[in-house]
C-alpha cells in the first residue's frame, strides 16, 4: 500500500472549523519551538524524578524542564496553585501572547475553553484528603487548596487569565481527552454558541498521579509517566483571522466495550475517515498515542494494517515524551503540525491522530494539512 499523492484541494466551506494556532509545554522546553525541535531531535526526555516527591514505582519522569510556577507567572494567586493549573496558563499564555506579554490573538465574548484532564491535580487532592485524616480535626485543611481542587479549575483559571467570556468546559476522558474535547469545540461552533476555542488538555507529573497510575495496572512494570499541555486555536475556515494550519475534517467516538482495542480503533478510523471523505491510502501521517499497554500496543498493530506503511513513520513517536496522559492527543497533534512544517510536501495532505485509554474510550481525528507552521 502506497500513499496517493495530494491532490489540489478544493477550497473549505466557511463553517469548517481550522487550526490557526498552537502552542506546547512539554518535556522538552516551554514552548513550541522547543517542542518542534526535540521531536526532529528524537531526543529523549527521561530524568531522574525529584526526591523530594518521596518514594516512586519508578525513579525516572519525562518532566517539563525549568517549571517554575511563580517565576513563569508571577507571584499573584499562585502560591497554592497546582501544577496542572499552571501548565494549562503557561501553554495558553504561549498561544496567545507573544515574547513581551502583548496579546497577539483577537479574541470575543464568544471565545471559550474547552480542557482536556484525567481527573485534574491528584497531587492536590490527595495532599488535602490527607491533612483531614492526619491532622487533630477532620476539619484543620488548608482551605486556600480547595479551588484548585475542583476538575474544571484549570479552564477557568484560563478564561479569567485571559478575559475569555464563551462557554467555558472540562473534558474527562484520559488519553482521549483532548480529541474528545476537539469534538466537543466543533460542535459547539457549529451550533453558533462559540465563535473560536481555545482546545487542548494537560496532564501533570506528580508522586499521587504516578502511584495511581502503577496500581491501575497490576502486574505491568510502572509507566514512564510524562506531563505537559498542547492548546489549539480553532477557528472557522470564513472568519479566520490567520492563515489556517489545519482543517479539522471529521472526528469519531467510541467506547471499547468487548476488550478488543484493535476492533474498536479499527472502527473508528474507518469512520473518521469515511466522515472526512478521504480513503487510508490517502493518510500522509498517523500518530498513535503509542500508550505503554496492551491497548496502546494494539492502537498501532490496528493503523499499521489500515494505513500506509509509511504514514507511521513521518511524526516521532511519542514515547519520546512518556506516557502525558490527559495532554496526549493534543501534543500528538501538536507533533503533527510540528512535523507539517518541516516538510514541504505536506501540504494538502491528510492526518490522522488517535487515542485510546485504559477504561475503553477511543477517538481519531482527520485533518488536512494546510501549509507551512512551525
Amino acid at each position: 500500500m502506497s500513499t496517493a499523492a495530494a491532490t489540489p484541494a478544493a477550497p473549505l466551506p466557511p463553517q469548517t472549523p481550522v487550526i490557526t494556532g498552537w502552542s506546547a509545554v512539554s518535556p522538552y522546553g516551554l514552548g513550541r519551538e522547543e517542542f518542534a525541535a526535540g521531536l526532529r531531535g528524537g531526543a529523549k526526555t527521561a530524568v531522574r524524578a525529584d526526591p523530594g516527591l518521596g518514594p516512586l514505582p519508578s525513579p525516572d519522569a519525562c518532566m517539563v524542564p525549568g517549571f517554575d510556577i511563580q517565576g513563569l507567572l508571577g507571584k499573584k494567586g499562585t502560591a497554592k496553585m497546582d501544577r496542572l493549573t499552571a501548565l494549562a496558563l503557561v501553554a495558553s499564555d504561549g498561544l496567545l501572547l507573544d515574547d513581551e506579554g502583548n496579546r497577539t490573538v483577537r479574541t470575543d465574548d464568544r471565545t471559550g475553553v474547552v480542557l482536556g484532564i484525567t481527573m485534574g491535580s491528584l497531587e492536590n487532592v490527595t495532599n488535602f484528603l490527607r491533612q483531614s485524616y492526619t491532622q487533630a480535626r477532620p476539619f484543620h485543611v488548608d482551605a486556600g487548596r480547595i479551588p484548585f481542587g475542583s476538575l474544571n479549575h484549570a479552564a477557568g483559571a484560563t478564561a479569567i487569565r485571559h478575559g475569555l467570556k464563551g462557554p467555558n468546559t472540562t473534558v474527562a476522558g484520559g488519553r482521549a481527552s483532548g480529541l474528545l474535547a476537539l469534538n466537543y469545540a466543533r460542535r459547539l461552533m457549529s451550533q453558533g454558541r462559540a465563535t473560536k476555542y481555545l482546545v487542548g488538555s494537560a496532564e501533570e507529573f506528580s508522586a499521587a498521579h504516578a502511584w495511581y497510575e502503577h496500581t491501575a495496572a497490576p502486574g505491568e512494570p510502572a509507566p514512564l509517566l510524562g506531563e505537559g499541555c498542547g492548546l489549539l486555536l480553532v477557528e472557522h475556515a470564513g472568519t479566520a483571522e490567520r492563515p489556517p494550519l489545519a482543517a479539522v475534517l471529521s472526528v469519531e467516538t467510541r467506547v471499547d466495550i468487548d476488550d478488543d482495542p484493535y476492533a474498536a480503533v479499527t472502527a473508528c478510523a474507518r469512520r473518521a475517515l469515511d466522515r472526512a471523505g478521504v480513503g487510508a491510502d490517502e493518510v500522509w501521517a498517523a500518530v498513535p498515542c503509542a500508550a505503554p499497554s496492551a491497548a496502546g500496543r494494539a492502537e498501532h498493530e490496528a493503523l499499521a494494517a489500515l494505513l500506509p506503511a509509511a504514514a507511521l513513520s513521518r511524526v516521532p513517536s511519542m514515547e519520546l515524551l512518556g506516557d502525558t496522559g490527559a495532554a496526549s492527543a493534543s501534543l500528538q497533534i501538536g507533533a503533527v503540525l510540528a512535523a507539517a512544517g518541516s516538510d514541504h510536501d505536506a501540504q494538502g495532505r491528510i492526518a490522522l491522530v488517535s487515542a485510546v485509554d485504559q477504561d475503553g474510550a477511543v477517538a481519531c481525528a482527520v485533518l488536512r494539512l494546510m501549509g507551512e507552521n512551525a
